[in-house]
């Protein structure tokens, strides 16, 4: 498992780097506070007095559950503003968690009945969403988010101590039980994140979440096809699958060539898995961002989002539409790791008139996409409720992905979740070099 540098769980991705600071400012804030309240109470001013108080009368365990759900809210809180742009759910995660945390601090500051199972529900409900998205590869190992869910892991124990203990006076005649306890919950939550950041996906083999996704191609979708098909390729992306699953197609988006459901002949399979594997020798040197960008690709879509389209202007111009050696649009998707090559895309040139071409029957279709914005022949956005602020709304040109990495449906899948797409980019190898941002 790779530990720093450009992708290592030692590493910040930037869109963590909020939390970073919170995880650094709350300490110091709450010793600077700590000696500002006190003296504002030696000097009888009267909120800082209760406020004191209140604090003074928390048992031992109660006041490390509080650090914790108050490390917990701050963090989350300050990484809502860099993931509402990419991904609202998380975002709305964070918001909820956020206010979760500031529930059980409240519970805690007001000595409520059953404070430390509230507290210990949140804390440990948020370690446990954590270790989920870590195992199944939705999110990588870092040092923010791990230093986070140790610290929320430790109060969560403490706070189970505490219930099982049950009674406060007992909690305070046992002071140095509670050192103990809580210095044990710290050892243990320091280790068991250390698992769970070792047993994350880091590549495409062997993994449950490379499996499932493999596992879910060749599922029944739109297509009415008699035998469904599994064609090996040599794409990192797996098997070619038919039929295609299409119930998971989205929104502004439609097929170049209607609702194909043809079975597929012996000479389109074949085709069809000298399509895959010839892209994807083609496209292997471009696994490296820089390689790319020298090739002459430059991005059509915004740099620095989860996903984001290059395209090599003179090649989508002057080259025949299939071509396996002269391939228009590459896609990356940003990691921790860096860039990930996610798929090389096939695009017919708006002059070229006709159907696009497809050597492999149904197992070769093309999409176009109804709902992108653009401005002067880059994409900036996606209709928003019929409006494209600083761009005009235009249909695209049909495209055809070839995928690089484990999507759902195989290499040839018209339209896999996105979700999918992030999550199999994470499992990839990172290139060295390390790529950078796309």
């Amino acid at each position: 498992m790779q530990m720093s540098g450009s992708g290592g769980i030692l590493s910040v991705p930037g869109e963590h780097f909020p939390g970073l600071i919170a995880l650094i400012a709350v300490p110091l804030l709450l010793v600077v506070g700590g000696l500002a309240l006190r003296a504002l109470a030696k000097h009888e001013v009267g909120w800082a007095e209760a406020v004191w108080r209140s604090v003074g009368q928390l048992s031992s365990p109660a006041r490390v559950v509080l650090f914790g759900a108050l490390i917990g809210a701050v963090v989350h809180a300050a990484l809502v503003p860099t993931h509402w742009a990419d991904d609202h759910n998380v975002a709305l995660l964070f918001i909820v968690d956020t206010a979760g945390f500031a529930l059980a601090m409240a519970w805690i500051l007001l000595r409520r009945r059953h404070w430390a199972a509230v507290s210990a529900a949140m804390l440990l409900g948020t370690v446990g969403v954590y270790a989920w998205y870590l195992l199944t590869g939705r999110e990588d190992p870092d040092i923010v988010g791990l230093l986070t869910t140790a610290v929320e892991l430790a109060a969560g124990l403490v706070a189970v101590s505490a219930i099982l203990w049950s009674s406060a006076e007992r909690s305070r005649t046992r002071g140095p039980r509670w050192i103990v306890v809580t210095g044990a919950a710290v050892v243990l939550a320091v280790v068991g994140m250390s698992a769970v950041a070792a047993a994350s996906p880091t590549s495409p083999d062997g993994d449950a979440a490379s499996t499932s996704t493999r596992g879910m191609a060749g599922m029944t979708g739109s297509g009415s096809a008699e035998h469904p098909l599994s064609l090996t390729t040599t794409s990192p992306a797996g098997a070619i699958a038919w039929p295609d699953n299409m119930s998971n197609m989205g929104p502004g988006m439609r097929m170049a060539t209607g609702d194909c459901t043809a079975q597929p002949s012996a000479a389109e399979q074949r085709a069809a898995v000298q399509l895959v594997d010839q892209t994807a020798t083609a496209v292997a040197p471009y696994r490296s961002l820089a390689a790319a960008k020298a090739a002459g690709y430059v991005p059509v879509t915004p740099s620095g989002k989860k996903i984001v389209h290059y395209i090599n202007p003179s090649i989508y111009r002057q080259h025949p539409t299939l071509d396996p050696t002269q391939i228009p649009v590459l896609v990356y998707v940003n990691t921790a790791r860096g860039a990930v090559l996610s798929a090389a895309m096939y695009l017919m040139p708006r002059t070229t008139a006709g159907n696009p071409p497809q050597p492999g029957g149904c197992l070769t279709q093309w999409h176009v996409h109804t709902d992108l914005c653009f401005n002067g022949g880059t994409v900036i956005g996606r209709n928003d409720a019929g409006n494209c602020s600083g761009g005009v709304n235009l249909a695209t040109a049909p495209m055809m992905h070839v995928w690089m990495i484990p999507v759902s449906g195989g290499p040839l899948a018209p339209d896999p979740p996105k979700l999918d797409e992030v999550v199999a980019a994470r499992q990839m190898m990172a290139t060295s070099p390390v790529n950078g941002i796309a």
